[in-house]
């Protein structure tokens, strides 16, 4: 396809969505220039996302989304949305190797970081004990989790044929009950699968971190694994409370008081250095979010 004559191509993204950042580094790692696409916000803390009129166009209620006059209907999926990108512009190499076994390995890589027993969810929402629970209560996850179920519930009787509420109000439901009760029994089973979620989560970074081939995740180029890696390691270690970009202790220690002797691993530590030096990853992380 001619560069010249892409279509717009509209985003529809959050600054406090994971995944959109996909999208994102994808666009300036790519060269996409601004007059090719326009934003828009979806107000995902305020539960927005699960607005009828954007779940028209995402059915999941997920950020991030993309509309193209080129694409018969939206994409819906990060993944989805960086292979577009990518073949959707010449310029440059492929975020995809043409080597079989490199892009193999970006794949597999992909799934890792994307597989449930590593959601960032984790670090944001759970809680391992009394304290981490009222921490999070006394935060700004309080609130979020009280705009989704709001959201949910008032979207839902507005809309029973949706499906989309008859599955995901009583889901954040009892994240929401939680949340606003007195520490019981159900908190209790809560702090141990969040305990044990931590285990799951320190085993999966040990595995990223045997599975990288530096300089960056798959070697010499950058490529569609560090697209989707640099965003669930960057909301992880925001969510860990870290403040520098190149601080990795404050995650290393919060998975510690599970797992006491975790270290994250050189490697990650290397691959973290070099990703974070490239222009795509500076313009959309020159804090951590």
């Amino acid at each position: 396809m001619n560069d010249t004559a892409s279509p717009q191509i509209t985003l529809f993204t959050s600054t406090a969505s994971q995944w959109a950042y996909v999208a994102h580094l994808t666009l300036d790692e790519k060269g996409y220039d601004p007059s090719e696409y326009s934003v828009k916000q979806i107000g995902l803390v305020e539960g927005e996302n699960f607005a009828p009129e954007y779940v028209k166009i995402n059915p999941n209620g997920t950020i991030p989304s993309m509309t193209s006059a080129s694409l018969p209907e939206p994409l819906v999926d990060s993944a989805d949305i960086l292979k577009y990108l990518d073949s959707n512009r010449s310029k440059g190499s492929s975020l995809f190797p043409g080597d079989p076994k490199q892009r193999s390995k970006v794949e597999e890589l992909i799934a890792h970081v994307h597989q449930p027993q590593l959601s960032t969810n984790l670090i944001l929402l759970q809680a391992r004990d009394v304290q981490e629970m009222n921490a999070k209560k006394a935060g700004i996850w309080k609130v979020f989790v009280g705009n989704r179920q709001e959201k949910l519930t008032k979207y839902g009787a507005a809309h029973p044929e949706i499906p989309l509420y008859a599955s995901r109000t009583p889901e954040n439901g009892q994240l929401y009950r939680l949340y606003n009760t007195e520490i019981g029994p159900e908190h209790q089973q809560f702090f141990d699968d969040s305990h044990q979620g931590y285990k799951d989560f320190a085993a999966g970074l040990n595995k990223l971190d045997s599975m990288l081939v530096l300089p960056y995740a798959v070697g010499e180029k950058v490529t569609a694994a560090d697209m989707h890696i640099v965003p669930w390691f960057a909301h992880a270690l925001w969510g860990a409370g870290g403040e520098k970009i190149q601080d990795l202790h404050p995650l290393e220690d919060l998975i510690k008081k599970s797992v006491p002797d975790f270290k994250i691993g050189e490697r990650i530590k290397a691959w973290w250095k070099n990703i974070s030096a490239t222009e795509s990853f500076k313009k959309n992380y020159p804090n951590l979010h």
